[in-house]
Formats: structure tokens, sequence, C-alpha cells
């Protein structure tokens, strides 16, 4: 039990949900609420890898500083002030937290190298196939938190709508299931291949279908939402729903078949 929990808390998924909390409950009159439940997320997620054995993280020290400081201000500054902190504060999440990343690739330490750690030999540290992985998963991550920043930016600037659901759920999201989905499914690949071209696999390596998978999946719940909330004229909404449909079928047979041809050699 104790190890499934570290494996599952070694992935940078759970450091950087606080930000997603922030980024996703923030809006007009929610600012002290998405501000104390990204702290009090921060907080458990850090309690949590302490006791299964985990070392302090970046985004740990990071998460919980800037969340604080969010919240102290939260509870002290005038309504002019909270109001913009309202309307920013998300978009400022993101950016800082991207801006991070950056850092450490900057530095040439990619952050997602601490969470490899975990799960990686020792031996394997210092390999330039362990830092290429870790480069362009932490590549990744700054992309969607930039692109979270950029539509959020969008919702609550030139259009003006801070709750906008396109903006400030559905885009948000597909950036970070993207960013998730690759972060377990690259490493994977990148071995494969590597033993492909050094005769010591020959089996083919996973495919972008199975990195796609996800996201088409993701359609379904987006149109079935659009039609609910009539956020899109409907057929928008059942377009997303079919092409959702559609594309998952032929994806998930498409990878049946490459496996089932793998398993008849």
């Amino acid at each position: 039990m104790a190890e499934r929990a570290r494996g599952l808390l070694s992935s940078p998924f759970f450091d950087f949900a606080p930000w997603i909390v922030m980024s996703v409950i923030v809006g007009p009159q929610r600012f002290v609420l998405a501000s104390g439940l990204a702290l009090l997320t921060a907080l458990v997620i850090a309690a949590a890898n302490r006791l299964v054995g985990i070392k302090p993280m970046v985004l740990d020290v990071a998460g919980i500083a800037f969340f604080a400081a969010l919240f102290g201000v939260g509870l002290f500054v005038d309504d002019v002030t909270r109001h913009w902190l309202e309307r920013w504060s998300g978009d400022l999440s993101n950016v800082l937290i991207a801006l991070i990343a950056i850092g450490s690739i900057v530095l040439q330490r990619p952050f997602t190298v601490q969470y490899a750690h975990e799960s990686v030999h020792p031996r394997h540290w210092d390999s330039p196939l362990f830092m290429r992985i870790n480069y362009r998963i932490t590549w990744v991550w700054t992309g969607a938190f930039l692109i979270t920043a950029a539509v959020g930016f969008l919702g609550d600037g030139p259009l003006d709508q801070p709750d906008n659901m396109w903006t400030n759920w559905v885009v948000q999201f597909a950036a970070l299931i993207f960013a998730l989905r690759f972060t377990e499914w690259y490493p994977q690949m990148a071995h494969a291949r590597d033993e492909i071209e050094h005769g010591e696999r020959v089996e083919p390596a996973s495919t972008v279908r199975e990195l796609a998978l996800p996201l088409t999946g993701y359609l379904v719940p987006v149109g079935i939402l659009a039609l609910a909330l009539a956020t899109a004229p409907w057929w928008v909404g059942a377009a997303l729903i079919a092409l959702g449909v559609l594309a998952t079928r032929l994806l998930a047979e498409q990878e049946a078949e490459v496996e089932s041809g793998v398993a008849a050699r």
C-alpha cells in the first residue's frame, strides 16, 4: 500500500494539483476560497509525500509559499484589490509555474528530474536518454501552463468572461490532460525506441495513438457540457460527442490490431 502511494505521489501531477485548483476555482467572489483550497491541497500533498518518504520538491515549497501569501493577502486587502486578484491571480499562477519550469531548464536541471529519481535507478540518472526524456516532459508541462495562462487571460481580459466554460475549463483541462498523458507515455516510448536501435527489442514502441486516446475521449464530456449549459450552438456539442466516440473507437481498434499483430509473432 505504501509503495503504491509512493508511486502515485511521485508523479508531478500531484504537485501541480494546487496550481490547477487555483486556476480552475478562482473567479468573482472566489479568490479567498480558491487560494485557501490551493494552499490546503499543497499542504496535504506535502504531508503525504513526507509520510511515504518522498523528499520535498521545488513545486512543493513554491506552492506552499505562493498560496499562503495569496491567501493571507486575500484576507486583508480592500475590495478593489481583491477584485483585481479574483480576475488575474489564476493567470498569474499559471505564468509563475511556467516560469519555474523554464527556470529549471535554463539551470539545466529540469524539475521533472526530481520525480524521475523516485522511480529510476541511480545508475541511469546521468544518461543522455534520461536527461532527454526529462527535458522534453518539462517542456510539455511548460507549454501546457503557458496555454492555460493564455486562454485564461483571453477569458478574463478581451472576452471579459471570467467564468467562460471554454477558456476557464475546457481548453485548460485539455492542455493538462495532454501533459499528464505525455508524462506517462513518452518515457516508455523513448526507452522502447532506444532498445530497438540497439537491437535489444523487436516489439514496436508505443504509438501516438496511445497518446491521443485520452484527448479523444475528453471530447465526449465536453460535448455533453456544451449541450447541457448551452455554451455553443447545439450542433457543436453534438459534433464533439460524435467525434469523440468515433475517434476513440477508431484509435482503440487500430491499437488493438497492432497489439494482436505483435502477439501473433
